[in-house]
């Protein structure tokens, strides 16, 4: 009876969630790459279980044996002043794997003014999601995870905050280099509105397939995003007037709008400390495509380095001509810091 009680309120959220599309939604910085490798893949992956933890905010069942004591920082210079910044740690124990992340987001310092143009002071404005993992392997290729997460959200005297859930399975064979992902993002609902009316959270039901071919140092990814609702266009703002001042509204073809569910991307690994990506997310490109120019908006582009025991990214982005997003990334495996601290004196005590 509790089981069916716990499924028939994760429906009822997926609904409240999924109808959320039709309209307007909130805490859309949880849709922002949480990691440059992440960023460089187009800005979604569900799929590759290996052993970044970063991975594990877009879907938990990515969560690893090799993401125990694993340490991850990531800072994005965002548009304008706004900065993103994310920290994450892992902790197994026996068979069950853990993660805590916060992801933060900081808009930058506004100026607030009256009605009539007078200058009132300065506010901020900030969004902070806190992210609880588990993941649990189910069989031998098969593995699940779920995320709860509060969100808090403060924009000068109005805040926010909500509860949201993640849930996830993913299939890997890595002696295949084959990889799929199924998550369901963002299941959930806000509990204390900005002013009195409740918002909905940007639900997500993504698919991702990676594949890495045993004779060429590639990886190729498939991701596609925003299942359960097909018209994503903005119909009403997509429109071109003509000379007598008449609105025509453009329309979007079936197979432009198959695309803008889908995320392309491809890993080159030349040797296994070294990858870089190129990715493709066509939605971000028609969105964002300004007529008569030309722009690289869709396009996203990394690489990642490994030294030892310190995981270094860097990828960069453009939504805007002209101007560019850079994200960096640090992950850090802690268990190799304590035992290179333990065997440090061990090997003084002998002198």
């Amino acid at each position: 009876m509790k089981r069916a009680y716990i499924v028939l309120l994760l429906l009822t959220l997926i609904f409240t969630s999924a109808f959320s599309q039709a309209g307007q939604y909130i805490y859309t910085f949880l849709e922002m790459p949480v990691s440059s490798h992440i960023n460089a893949l187009g800005g979604a992956n569900v799929a590759l279980r290996t052993n970044d933890i970063n991975f594990a905010l877009e879907n938990p069942a990515l969560l690893t044996s090799e993401t125990d004591k694993q340490l991850a920082l990531n800072f994005t210079n965002y548009l304008a002043d706004a900065s993103v910044g994310s920290v994450a740690f892992g902790k197994n124990w026996k068979e069950n794997m853990f993660a805590a992340a916060i992801q933060s987001v900081d808009y930058g310092m506004f100026e607030a003014r009256s009605e009539t143009n007078e200058v009132l002071g300065n506010f901020t404005a900030k969004d902070v999601a806190l992210s609880l993992m588990y993941a649990r392997q189910l069989e031998k290729y098969w593995q699940g995870g779920v995320c709860i997460k509060p969100i808090y959200s403060a924009y000068e005297s109005y805040t926010s905050f909500g509860i949201g859930v993640d849930v996830g399975i993913s299939y890997a064979r890595e002696d295949k280099g084959l990889y799929l992902g199924l998550a369901l993002q963002n299941i959930g609902t806000q509990l204390v509105s900005y002013n009195k009316e409740l918002e909905y959270f940007p639900f997500n039901s993504m698919v991702s397939f990676s594949k890495k071919f045993k004779h060429a140092p590639i990886r190729v990814h498939v991701t596609a995003h925003h299942l359960h609702y097909w018209h994503l266009d903005y119909t009403n703002n997509v429109y071109t007037t003509t000379l007598s001042g008449a609105k025509t509204y453009d329309t979007i073809s079936f197979v432009d709008m198959l695309f803008r569910h889908s995320i392309l991307a491809i890993d080159i690994i030349p040797t296994k400390n070294v990858y870089v990506t190129v990715g493709y997310n066509h939605r971000r490109a028609a969105e964002l495509r300004l007529l008569g120019l030309k722009t690289i908006a869709g396009f996203s582009f990394g690489g990642g380095l490994k030294v030892y025991k310190f995981h270094l990214g860097f990828a960069a982005s453009q939504y805007q001509k002209g101007i560019m997003t850079y994200q960096f990334s640090l992950n850090i495996n802690l268990d190799w810091v304590k035992k290179k601290h333990v065997k440090t004196e061990e090997d003084n005590s002998s002198n």
